[in-house]
């Protein structure tokens, strides 16, 4: 079994608890991360082989080459027999070549292959520069992509460029970025007076969050390019705002566009109502057996027990201590909607003894 695994911009911090249960329960860990906390939290919390992919790195060849590299080796062990995890920082989809063909070329073979989500760069933006992607609409698009590709930029929504410190950069040579071309086409598209953000998430405890903001003209100046690096990512705000269309605004029976999260301060009587607010009576709230709880929290938490529970539901149910009759009877169903209807009642089936 090969497992591509998250572990977030922010090194340990944000390593999920499934992230956490498979690094104790594989044998063979291959991972890419950003900083020595990360590595050593993998070596302290597995009594797995763990492997660095970044050994691979080398600037005598082009990254693709050490991608190849870093996937082959990974499954060079999955053919050996072992229980595989990979772990690579931020989102393990995201900008990440080894674990897609990885996964693509074990499941060709006929092994069993999965990805697990993660926190990326693009999240972390999300929460530091604080705007939400549902309003105006979102664009993420890596650099090099949008010249190569000739893609369009969209001045009315919210735009993500990745990796625009490595602009056309095909090997581990840095220094020959190309960002001046990003920059020619920022001002076709937005003009030279526009803001755009320089962002860097933190990776170390002690890290700063990196956000500048500069006018897109500056993005030229010598001192504000060798500030960009392989981690940084450009945010560029939307310069216009696109009007609502009547027609189909009529057809939805609305007058205009979703209200923005900066005017809901003034709807004062939609506020001062949350003081008399009572819970409709189909509302319901968490109520189940600490056995119920526990079961369910050891199939998130444990691989082997999920594994084994898919396998065979009808007999881990029937094993597992303390659940009742009606709580088994859900689970050996093997479906989240019996067993989580159960975990869930109103208050007047609590009352009357019902769940």
């Amino acid at each position: 079994m090969i497992l591509t695994e998250p572990n977030a911009v922010l090194s340990v911090g944000h390593i999920t608890l499934g992230t956490l249960s498979y690094i104790k329960e594989s044998d063979k860990i291959f991972y890419l991360v950003c900083g020595p906390v990360t590595e050593a939290f993998i070596h302290d919390n597995s009594t797995a082989d763990c492997f660095d992919l970044s050994v691979f790195y080398d600037k005598t060849k082009g990254r693709y080459d050490s991608y190849i590299q870093m996937c082959e080796v990974m499954l060079k062990a999955v053919r050996a027999g072992h229980d595989v995890l990979d772990v690579f920082y931020g989102h393990p989809g995201v900008f990440v070549s080894p674990s897609h063909r990885a996964i693509a070329v074990a499941r060709q073979e006929g092994y069993s292959a999965k990805m697990l989500p993660g926190i990326s760069a693009e999240d972390y933006m999300f929460a530091d520069l604080e705007f939400d992607p549902a309003l105006y609409g979102c664009k993420t698009c890596e650099a090099t992509e949008i010249l190569l590709r000739d893609k369009p930029l969209d001045p009315s929504i919210h735009n993500i460029i990745w990796q625009v410190g490595s602009v056309g950069v095909v090997d581990m040579e840095f220094s020959k970025s190309k960002l001046h071309l990003l920059v020619d086409r920022l001002e076709k598209d937005f003009g030279p007076d526009h803001k755009a953000v320089h962002y860097i998430g933190a990776v170390l405890p002690q890290s700063a969050t990196v956000m500048d903001t500069f006018t897109i003209a500056d993005l030229r100046k010598e001192d504000v390019a060798k500030q960009f690096s392989t981690i940084s990512t450009l945010y560029v705000p939307p310069r216009d705002e696109r009007p609502v269309h009547s027609g189909v605004a009529e057809a939805f029976g609305s007058s205009g566009a979703p209200v923005k999260s900066s005017e809901i301060i003034g709807l004062r009587d939609v506020i001062a109502q949350i003081d008399t607010h009572i819970a409709p009576e189909w509302h319901k709230k968490l109520h189940t057996s600490a056995a119920m709880k526990k079961f369910m929290t050891d199939l998130a938490l444990k691989p082997k027990f999920l594994e084994e529970y898919k396998l065979d539901p009808v007999a881990v149910a029937e094993s597992a201590e303390g659940l009742s009759n009606l709580e088994q009877f859900a689970l050996k169903f093997a479906r989240d909607g019996a067993a989580g209807a159960l975990m869930k009642a109103t208050e007047s089936d609590i009352a009357s003894g019902h769940s």
